[in-house]
């Protein structure tokens, strides 16, 4: 099938209307139940660093959890690079923990390469959204087993602190079925993108935030527009 021209597609009406919803209620406040037990004695076990990944008596946690992650963390350590993995992982997959003991096995049989890649990506994401997705896909291929495009491209946006300017979004199969579904991405496949899609995809993002930003009157993340295309 030929590339869909995204220079045609627009964002719905009715998930437009929903943008008019404070952000800090919209982004700030996406709190996920977490898995804190399993965590905590997961990583404990592989005997890794990062942890305890979640204190004792948190529940959940947001999106504004894991941006202060980011602003307290130090790039060049192992431990800080990890736990904020670890959280991402957590906040990612709530209470469905599938593959992610395969996850945290494959960080542990190379936890320099892991870590290296993890660093490359998290530095990246500030202003290349190709450079940073090919640091953990180089060649389409996962660096970290079983991390792929719907956990790795949170890494990439958790790393842009929850700035409003940051260029790269969540990419996962809810988000992709809405932009094909309801928004006339037709060629984008369910999965396992290439470098080339997920730069595409946050390009169709950042014009359709500009767009809302002149709409409204305010400035728009893209993801915003994101959480929008997950929650349809």
């Amino acid at each position: 099938m030929a590339p869909t021209d995204l220079s045609h597609l627009r964002l719905p009406r009715a998930y437009r209307e929903a943008l008019r919803l404070p952000r800090s209620e919209r982004i700030d406040g996406h709190a996920v139940p977490v898995a804190t037990a399993w965590w905590n004695a997961e990583v404990a076990a592989a005997r890794l660093p990062g942890g305890p990944v979640i204190g004792p008596g948190v529940s959940q946690l947001s999106r504004g959890d894991l941006f202060r992650d980011v602003d307290a963390l130090d790039l060049s350590s192992d431990e800080d690079v990890l736990r904020f993995l670890w959280r991402v992982l957590a906040w990612g997959s709530g209470k469905k923990l599938r593959l992610n003991r395969r996850r945290i096995r494959a960080v542990a049989g190379d936890r320099s390469r892991a870590v290296a890649a993890l660093r490359q990506a998290m530095e990246a994401a500030r202003d290349s959204p190709e450079r940073a997705y090919e640091a953990l896909r180089p060649g389409n291929r996962n660096v970290i087993a079983h991390l792929g495009p719907a956990f790795s491209t949170k890494v990439l946006y958790f790393a842009g602190r929850g700035a409003l300017g940051h260029p790269c979004a969540i990419l996962d199969s809810q988000v992709a079925a809405t932009l094909k579904n309801a928004c006339g991405w037709d060629s984008l496949g369910g999965s396992a993108w290439p470098t080339s899609t997920y730069v595409r995809y946050c390009g169709l993002l950042q014009r359709w935030a500009r767009e809302e930003s002149d709409r409204l009157g305010r400035p728009v993340g893209i993801d915003e527009i994101e959480r929008r295309l997950f929650r349809p």
